[in-house]
């Protein structure tokens, strides 16, 4: 026996009681920590990454929004503001989205980078920031990187076109797949008209508008959706709000502004609640057939 009172080669007894204690206790952290992570992205978690132009490589960043109760991993929908900035809009179908099961990173391609229409980056230099996030949300483990769309407004909408064509799609992603889906809003479509090549990667596309449309979608975006059934055999579904205006679903003052892009340069939004409230219904719809039933 030695000098703690234990004969050579003998184990001290060991108290179970407090083992299962300690192993409670570690269970316990583990659980906290896990509903910490899983709140905090529920709340919003920042994500920092930076355009695949590396010409341009401008710094960008993104909120990322995933949905409570949901079995990992998930769809998401990557969302894109106007030339104004994150506004009402992305607000205005996040939670709807989010219910219905899909994550969101709703990107900041602003902060940083311009301060307004004559200093936005051109739509070829945004295409690599849009695939960029596409990109940065395949590294997450919580989604599920062939089940990733985009959403965008004006700008955003426009961005969410061209990365729809596969030229743009090969260009900055190789042998990689594209978005999944594409859902535009009040895109600008009159530059598509010009392009020589608007060859479709074949992804569901979506487009809301209004009819006085200060850009000119009334009139450009059943031209386009012709072009692009009659030459390319790519069907498009449009939908038409009579009477409303770009910007229909920012739910702020109205706004008149000045814009190169805009016919006469005269840029004006302003909020349309039936308009707006039918696209919530729809595009989440839409989003939700071809982005979570399996």
């Amino acid at each position: 026996m030695n000098a703690e009172g234990l004969v050579p080669g003998e184990s001290p007894a060991i108290d179970r009681s407090f083992i299962m204690k300690c192993i409670k206790c570690i269970r316990l952290r583990s659980l906290v920590f896990l509903v910490a992570s899983v709140g905090a992205f529920a709340a919003g978690t920042t994500i920092n990454f930076a355009s695949l132009d590396k010409k341009h490589p401008y710094k960008l960043s993104g909120t990322l929004y995933l949905p409570e109760n949901n079995a990992s991993p998930c769809p998401a929908v990557v969302i894109v503001h106007g030339t104004m900035g994150i506004d009402s809009r992305g607000a205005f179908y996040r939670e709807s989205i989010l219910k219905a099961g899909m994550a969101i990173l709703e990107v900041d391609f602003k902060t940083g980078i311009y301060k307004g229409p004559l200093t936005r980056p051109s739509p070829e230099a945004l295409v690599p920031m849009g695939f960029a996030a596409l990109r940065e949300l395949r590294k997450l483990p919580a989604i599920d990187p062939g089940r990733i769309g985009i959403m965008g407004f004006s700008m955003g909408g426009h961005l969410t076109v061209t990365t729809a064509f596969e030229a743009n799609r090969k260009l900055w992603m190789g042998e990689e797949k594209g978005f999944a889906v594409h859902a535009a809003f009040y895109p600008v479509c009159k530059p598509f008209l010009r392009q020589a090549d608007c060859k479709m990667t074949g992804a569901p596309m979506i487009i809301f508008y209004g009819t006085e449309d200060a850009y000119g979608d009334g009139k450009y975006i059943p031209e386009f959706k012709r072009l692009l059934l009659e030459k390319y055999g790519f069907d498009v579904t449009t939908v038409e709000y009579a009477g409303a205006h770009h910007g229909f679903n920012r739910s702020e003052p109205a706004l008149s502004y000045w814009d190169p892009a805009a016919i006469d340069r005269k840029g004006y939004m302003a909020w349309d609640g039936n308009a707006a409230n039918d696209s919530l219904t729809r595009v989440v719809d839409f989003l939700h057939k071809t982005l979570v039933v399996k």
